[in-house]
């Protein structure tokens, strides 16, 4: 077995971890100024100016999945560009998360955010951190095994070796989004009656 291959899992699980850390620092960093906005559509909800059906935004499960899978390429695109789109996107779907996030609990308060997303936001979650660490994957595998001084393996062919990897990460992260955009739909349609 090639040296560059055995890092691979170690690169895989180090990867997933920073998506997961730099995803979590944006999405926090963009919930904490968003309590102004938060505040005034909670006020809104209970004056009955905001329609709650907004906050949900997609109904059925092919627009949700096809979505939320357009998110999860733009993280795994990162995996032909050193990480690059995979920074890039993972800042803006971070913000975005940040943003909604807090409005959502601060709209229907944790109890009833939990009762509408709870059941689909782990799949969703899991999903765009295992995109985001696939984006970055072959670039994290590449500096792990030039960073060990083998000298046998450059970094182009460790990044080359680490792409395989990355792609099964996008597929799983895929199938997630499927299966959490079947369970939002029918959660969105159980709260719609």
């Amino acid at each position: 077995m090639p040296a560059g291959t055995l890092a691979t899992p170690r690169s895989a699980g180090v990867s997933v971890v920073v998506a997961a850390l730099a995803l979590g620092a944006v999405v926090a960093a963009a919930a904490a100024p968003a309590g102004a906005l938060a505040a005034r559509n909670a006020a809104a909800l209970a004056a009955g100016d905001l329609d709650v059906a907004v906050l949900a935004g997609d109904r059925d499960a092919a627009a949700i999945a096809v979505r939320n899978l357009g998110a999860i390429a733009l993280l795994a695109a990162g995996a032909p560009t050193l990480g690059t789109l995979t920074v890039v996107a993972g800042v803006v779907l971070g913000t975005g998360l940040g943003l909604s996030g807090a409005a959502v609990l601060a709209a229907l308060g944790p109890a009833e955010a939990l009762t509408r997303v709870g059941p689909y936001i782990a799949f969703e979650l899991a999903a765009v951190v295992l995109a985001g660490g696939a984006g970055v994957l072959p670039t994290v595998h590449a500096v792990i095994v030039t960073a060990a001084r083998r000298s046998e393996v450059r970094f182009l062919a460790a990044y080359g070796r680490a792409l395989p990897t990355s792609l099964a990460l996008t597929l799983v992260a895929a199938a997630l989004v499927v299966i959490g955009a079947c369970i939002e739909a029918v959660v969105i349609a159980g709260h719609a009656r």
